[in-house]
């Protein structure tokens, strides 16, 4: 992609920056509760992480302040060597650069299949409707649904919306992807046809960040996976390394539960 721009004046995203994500020194309060501690992460370009951990250990709050849904309160979250929160970011160029598919899906229920996806490359890439129609086109294959273009959400299964939400977030072209908890709304039937779906994804060298508890996929499919507890990052490990004996009493009490 080389340099990637908008407007004159802006810093720029630097593809030889040695990091596509670096977090450092994150701190994250909602009134006096502080839900993120000093987190310093760092993911390469390509890498998928997956991050677990129990309910309120700040998981969704982390993934939520890497495209500025959620404001930190210190530290610095670089993406490409870009500081996002320095004040020449232009947002835009932030959204196409990450996206993001939440656990319920978000669809615009009055709009079709078709302008669902379609509706961000039309406003921020400012294509024409024959491309951006192309484009649709293209991801509906991709997701399994080329026969759901003019059907409305509320006549689509959980695992279909899902299915088009991910394909929404990758018509911006995005070379990261947050993943909030996907499969937790779905019914198991349900679930793997998404996975199967992220597990493409995966395999085409964009960066990933996935919150969910489906453990069999994180250890297919991740490069590492975070632990967190209580606002904390307690480990990072290697797949091979998730199973009930991990050498942290945290990590290993929270597994024995879910594994």
């Amino acid at each position: 992609m080389g340099f990637f721009s908008k407007q004159k004046g802006e810093s720029r995203f630097d593809d030889r920056a040695p990091y596509m994500i670096e977090m450092t020194h994150i701190s994250k309060k909602f009134g006096q509760l502080e839900v993120l501690k000093d987190i310093n992460l760092t993911i390469k370009r390509g890498e998928v992480v997956v991050l677990i951990g129990p309910s309120g250990s700040g998981k969704s709050t982390l993934l939520r302040t890497i495209n500025k849904l959620e404001k930190i309160n210190g530290g610095k979250i670089r993406i490409k060597g870009k500081n996002i929160n320095d004040p020449d970011m232009n947002n835009n160029m932030l959204r196409e650069m990450v996206n993001m598919v939440f656990q319920h899906f978000n669809l615009f229920a009055n709009m079709t299949v078709g302008k669902n996806i379609g509706i961000g490359p039309q406003k921020l890439k400012y294509w024409d409707a024959k491309k951006t129609d192309q484009r649709v086109d293209e991801l509906l294959n991709q997701v399994g649904l080329a026969d759901k273009k003019d059907d409305y959400p509320e006549n689509l299964s959980g695992g279909q919306k899902q299915r088009i939400a991910i394909a929404r977030a990758l018509a911006m072209g995005p070379e990261i992807i947050l993943f909030d908890e996907p499969t937790s709304a779905l019914d198991p039937e349900m679930v793997g046809e998404v996975l199967n779906v992220m597990k493409d994804i995966a395999k085409s060298g964009t960066t990933m960040i996935v919150v969910t508890h489906e453990m069999s996929f994180a250890k297919e499919v991740a490069d590492r996976i975070v632990f967190l507890e209580e606002g904390e990052l307690i480990a990072d490990m290697k797949p091979e390394e998730l199973n009930r004996d991990y050498p942290h009493e945290r990590v290993a009490s929270f597994l024995n539960k879910i594994i």
